[in-house]
């Protein structure tokens, strides 16, 4: 091989490391590009706002709470300030925003000198201004959301928040104390005020009004309003700030995940004590020791990064007087903890020598900076509102990137593992190497890392928008603020990775369900009982509406999982009733047996051909009846033939055994539909999840739409760590259970109630929905929105409908060749009437959704 063989061979690895490092470097590097200077605070004293010159100024206030049907209660607030033209900076209000005089104008107006930082104040846009003859307004609209307890500014107003009262207190800037404050309106959104100062000069229904409030130069605030909170906004808005509380919705999500996890090791031993044939196969074996693995270690990261830390805090608290100071290192140890369960991530799935000697050095790097902060210039409890070191900032940048490569190679891993251990990869498949994913992985991990620092800055600028860039401290509040958010991203990785390997559970399930479909002479025509018991688990892991919080608590989530298990056995219940092959045979000498039990995989291509016949004669007959009397000879030479395809054939080698019959109510049309398309239940699932995920996808497209589109979303979401992620993952995630609910059709397609596809496809939306059903009681009693659920069920309804009607069309795929298209062979499967009605109801099914969208669409969009 030549020299420039191989440099172009070695080309590939070297370029991505290059390119990896380059880009590392340059995310390292990022913070020194922010200018020099810094003390957010604007003017220190309100002489440098000229007040003299504002005393003509005139100021209206509004705030308008919204309390009913939300998870936590908002305000919206707009202050509209007119300033004469005569003051010095009020041509500065025309300038750019990113202007210094323009800012410093703002200043005067909307801060006082102490309270330029605000997190939790938040703007879809900034103030808008506009000139007149002789004044230039300013409209400065803000939005809170009451979700933490302690004090808080948002606007002009002062936010008190406890557990039994709000206060709200309008701080006029000092600036404009002596400006003319004509209106002050309030709208409590429905709550009760205790306390109201001064008396407002107008009341009606929870709409206050202050009028002509005049100047003032002293400080304190012109209107005081105390609300009592119900319940439930009271919880959710404090339990954010509450240690007890803190633990119980920790200890609830736990309990979840620890359940299915204890669900999915049983059924792993189960599988080894029942394999699905004669005897216990290799990939089974393989297979269920790969479940039983993955749901012990999720249950041991579970409690780790959702339980552990908080519970020992909050223990420590309640034994000593003063626990220790090092304990309180709220963001230290959840890093620790998350380097030590991605380290046990990746470790647990036995990787080449390569991958793991990788991964305990970035391991090992990552925890040294957790454990021992002070050797990388960094404080001990990893960030202060002090700056630190320049090395102490790159060693959080790389701290970052540590962790997130050790969960996407663990999370990489263990998909691979899972995938291969169960048949779904080819057992030939090349094992995961260093050197070909690895670089991969830590470029993903660099642009998730980007991203993460893009919305950090991004949050800086919310918050200090107003800061004055020209002075010295800003850019050491810049690079602290930086810091902290770094430090706090670090913390928050492992949890967000973690919520997710709801997927990995999914794909194990599946993979030993493939795997005990692949074992060799299984007798079984439908899922066994082991494996009903794995689809029921799969339905709650992936396909069952995630139940949100209930007042700030998420202590019921183990509650779901039991009745996300208990509603597909229920509708497994009433498919044993109801189901075409559960019915009994008649005319059978002993006991009756059910029509899943006579027929055999052998005999699906007689049953297909005894179906298409009686169709034929359907049509036959049908057409009689429209000729008149003279087809009476004929009409019951068809009759008689119909009554032998109503019989069933005796097996081979019964000799002259009596020929047993359909039920009344069965014919041989709905034995076959009731069948499938194929012979293998397993084989069923898989063509019904491919076509379910292919249906779904304008499902999927809309469900994101509506969930990002309302006001403000992506104001807060777009600068969220995780929010672009997040957003291609609600893609991802609505793929999954469009297809998760095919394959749960598909296992169970002999099983569910109906004669028809879309009947069963029916069937299983009904349990669906019932559990959302139970949900919104829920969200009733704590007076919460309704969110997207009526779009949810819908697509649901009409994806698992259209993914029955191709299945339904698939069990007589052979004659496709005699058809143009699919209609015309469903048009001839379920005859005129039958197809008529079933357009019908798709068509009703695509007005509902329409509907719905429309509705939510609208401006005032919001279930009460």
């Amino acid at each position: 091989m030549t020299g420039g063989a191989r440099a172009g061979r070695d080309g590939g690895p070297g370029a991505w490391r290059r390119w990896a490092a380059l880009l590392f470097l340059g995310l390292a590097a990022w913070w020194g590009v922010s200018p020099t200077p810094a003390n957010a605070a604007g003017p220190g004293v309100a002489d440098d706002c000229h007040t003299a010159q504002l005393t003509e100024a005139h100021t209206d206030v509004d705030l308008r709470l919204e309390n009913h049907a939300r998870s936590v209660a908002e305000a919206w607030g707009l202050m509209t300030v007119r300033v004469p033209t005569a003051w010095l900076y009020a041509s500065d209000l025309l300038l750019s925003e990113s202007s210094e005089p323009h800012r410093r104008a703002m200043r005067c107006l909307l801060r006082a000198p102490d309270t330029m930082s605000r997190p939790e104040e938040w703007r879809e846009h900034s103030p808008r201004v506009s000139a007149q003859a002789s004044w230039v307004e300013v409209q400065y609209e803000t939005q809170f959301r009451f979700n933490n307890g302690g004090r808080f500014n948002a606007g002009p107003w002062t936010m008190d928040i406890h557990t039994e009262q709000w206060g709200l207190s309008l701080s006029p800037p000092p600036a404009l104390r002596g400006a003319h404050w004509d209106r002050v309106r309030i709208d409590l959104g429905g709550l009760d005020a205790s306390q109201v100062t001064p008396r407002p000069s107008g009341a009606d229904q929870g709409h206050l009004t202050w009028s002509g409030l005049g100047r003032t130069g002293a400080a304190g605030p012109r209107v005081t309003v105390q609300v009592i909170p119900p319940w439930q906004r009271a919880w959710a808005a404090t339990s954010a700030s509450s240690q007890p509380w803190l633990v119980a919705n920790a200890a609830g999500m736990t309990t979840w995940w620890v359940g299915t996890s204890i669900v999915v090791i049983l059924a792993a031993l189960r599988a080894r004590r029942q394999p699905a044939g004669p005897e216990l196969t290799e990939l089974e074996k393989s297979s269920s020791a790969a479940l039983w693995w993955w749901g012990a270690l999720k249950a041991v990261l579970g409690v780790m990064i959702l339980l552990f830390y908080r519970a020992v805090l909050n223990t420590a608290d309640l034994l000593a007087d003063k626990p220790p100071a090092w304990l309180d290192y709220s963001m230290r140890w959840p890093v620790l903890i998350g380097v030590l369960a991605g380290w046990l991530l990746v470790v647990s799935a036995r990787p080449r020598r390569t991958v793991l000697v990788a991964a305990t050095l970035v391991a090992a790097a990552a925890a040294l900076v957790a454990a021992e902060p002070s050797l990388f210039g960094l404080p001990a409890p990893l960030a202060t509102p002090t700056r630190p070191a320049d090395a102490g900032f790159t060693a959080l940048v790389a701290e970052v990137w540590a962790v997130q490569w050790l969960w996407l190679a663990g999370t990489a891993l263990w998909a691979w593992t899972l995938a291969r251990q169960g048949g779904l990869l080819r057992s030939t498949a090349t094992p995961w190497r260093l050197r070909r994913l690895g670089p991969a992985l830590a470029v993903l991990a660099l642009l998730l890392l980007g991203w993460g620092e893009w919305a950090i800055e991004r949050k800086w600028e919310r918050v200090s928008w107003l800061a004055n860039r020209d002075i010295a401290a800003y850019h050491t509040q810049h690079v602290a603020s930086l810091a902290r958010d770094m430090a706090s991203f670090a913390a928050q990785i492992p949890t967000w990775y973690y919520t997710h390997t709801w997927v990995l559970t999914g794909l194990a399930i599946v993979a030993l369900l493939r795997a005990r479909d692949l074992a060799p002479t299984v007798p079984y025509a439908s899922p066994t009982p082991l494996d009903r018991l794995l689809l029921a688990v799969f339905f709650a892991v992936v396909v069952a509406w995630r139940q949100g919080s209930y007042a700030g608590s998420q202590a019921l989530s183990a509650f779901w999982l039991v009745l996300d298990i208990a509603a597909l056995y229920g509708l497994l219940a009433v498919g044993k009733r109801r189901a075409v092959l559960t019915q009994h045979l008649e005319g059978c000498s002993g006991s009756p047996q059910q029509l899943c039990e006579t027929i055999t995989e052998a005999e699906r291509n007689d049953l297909i051909t005894r179906a298409r016949r009686y169709r034929e004669l359907t049509t036959s007959l049908r057409a009689m009846d429209q000729a008149g009397a003279e087809s009476a000879l004929k009409r019951h030479e068809v009759e008689k033939e119909m009554n032998r395809l109503h019989r069933r054939r005796p097996a081979p080698g019964a000799g002259g055994a009596p020929r047993s019959w359909l039920p009344l109510q069965v014919n041989v049309v709905d034995v076959a539909l009731s069948w499938g398309p194929h012979a293998k239940w397993w084989d069923n699932a898989r063509r019904a999840a491919l076509l379910a995920a292919a249906f779904g996808v304008p499902g999927s497209i809309v469900m994101v739409w509506m969930a990002y589109s309302p006001q403000g979303e992506w104001m807060r979401r777009g600068l969220y760590m995780f929010g672009a992620p997040e957003m291609l993952f609600m893609f991802v995630y609505w793929e999954l259970v469009w297809s998760g609910a095919g394959l749960v059709l598909g296992a169970l397609w002999r099983l569910l109630p109906g004669r028809r596809g879309p009947a069963r496809a029916l069937s299983l939306t009904l349990a669906y929905t019932l559990l959302i059903g139970l949900g919104l009681v829920g969200n009733l009693i704590t007076d919460q929105e309704i969110g997207n659920v009526a779009v949810g069920i819908s697509l649901m309804l009409l994806v698992l409908t259209l993914t029955s009607l191709a299945m339904d069309a698939d069990t007589f795929r052979s004659e496709r060749r005699f058809w143009p298209n699919r209609v015309g062979l469903l048009l001839s499967i379920y005859q005129i009437r039958g197809f008529s009605a079933q357009v019908a109801y798709i068509l009703m099914q695509l007005v509902a959704v329409l509907t719905i969208l429309k509705f939510f669409s609208g401006s005032d969009a919001r279930w009460k």
